[in-house]
């Protein structure tokens, strides 16, 4: 289908769901109205009309001509209008737009968007004008996961029918791509990465697996049970990033120029912040992941201090010290004339 056919499709998929929509709340709209409303012929209404009759819709009209259209009463009460505040609407469609290549539904929420852009027609009144601009902007260097949906409809298909994987992986530490059971527990999203959390049936701890480095899942017929010891807000509330181990308590002293960076965002569920006179800011929390930590504190430049743990602070020095000797020392043929 060419796009041009589909978007003719979908245009004529919205007029059609309107006029419907509006023959289930009770209107009793002539043939000329609906025209006019949808900026179409009459011609055309009526093969909308009739498609509707087809489809087992009892339409009727004013001596059983269709030029006041409108529903038998038993279509109504069968069949009883839904109606979405305007705020809804937007929200909806909001949440349409940010689908992205994290969402598996992308074509489930594409119909859904023809249909909410029905009720908008029928309903012009709860339409905002600001509709096509609320959608946000791609951020560069994110991760792309379009080539991953199976996957990720996969693994939502088996977290929720709680049914065991079976999962082909490739770590980058590792040698090859290795295959084992897993029971998927949930996804998460961090820093634009999507993660699935479970556990393989023969281990006894949850194992973390990138979605991008799964190569393949099959569903089994084996059901499996959430281990009772899970707790999600365990990883939320002591790990950093994605990567978690034993917590730690960190203390880090920003620059008084970065202060206010540092304020209007929340890092971590136990960070404390402490104002100094100078106007630094010390920043406190108990996390673990000193990988992930101590990349996040690096990003921060010379702007950034490690007071504590001692071993966090030694290590984040010798990795700038020697940032430092590989810049202030360059390999001749490298150094511009």
């Amino acid at each position: 289908m060419t796009p041009k056919i589909g978007r003719r499709r979908d245009a004529q998929m919205v007029r059609i769901l309107a006029e419907l929509g509006i023959l289930l709340e009770g209107g009793l709209p002539t043939i000329r109205e609906l025209a006019a409303r949808f900026h179409t012929t009459r011609e055309t209404i009526y093969r909308d009309l009739r498609a509707l009759r087809d489809a087992g819709y009892p339409i009727t009209g004013e001596g059983g001509l269709l030029s006041r259209p409108r529903l038998l009463d038993r279509t109504r009460q069968a069949r009883p209008a839904i109606r979405f505040s305007a705020p809804e609407i937007d929200a909806l469609l909001w949440a349409v737009g940010q689908g992205g290549d994290l969402n598996p539904y992308l074509s489930e929420l594409a119909g859904a968007e023809t249909k909410l852009r029905a009720m908008l027609a029928a309903h012009p009144e709860l339409s905002s004008p600001g509709a096509e601009s609320a959608v946000l902007w791609q951020q560069r260097g994110r991760k792309d996961y379009s080539r991953h949906q199976e996957t990720i409809k996969l693994l939502v298909e088996a977290i929720l029918r709680r049914r065991r994987c079976r999962v082909r992986y490739r770590s980058p530490a590792a040698a090859g791509p290795k295959s084992f059971e897993y029971d998927p527990y949930r996804l998460f999203s961090n820093h634009d990465g999507l993660y699935c959390l479970g556990k393989n049936p023969v281990h006894e701890n949850v194992a973390m697996l990138a979605v991008e480095r799964i190569l393949s899942v099959t569903l089994t017929d084996t059901p499996f049970c959430v281990a009772s010891s899970f707790d999600p807000s365990h990883y939320e509330e002591e790990a950093f990033g994605v990567i978690w181990d034993k917590p730690m308590d960190v203390a880090i002293r920003f620059r008084k120029d970065q202060s206010p960076y540092i304020t209007e965002r929340a890092w971590h569920p136990t960070q404390t912040l402490e104002p100094q006179p100078d106007g630094s800011l010390i920043l406190r929390l108990r996390a673990g992941g000193r990988f992930e930590i101590i990349r996040w504190i690096l990003g921060w430049g010379d702007a950034a201090e490690v007071l504590a743990p001692s071993d966090l602070r030694d290590q984040v020095g010798t990795i700038l010290s020697s940032a430092a000797a590989r810049y202030s020392v360059l390999d001749p043929a490298t150094k511009a004339e």
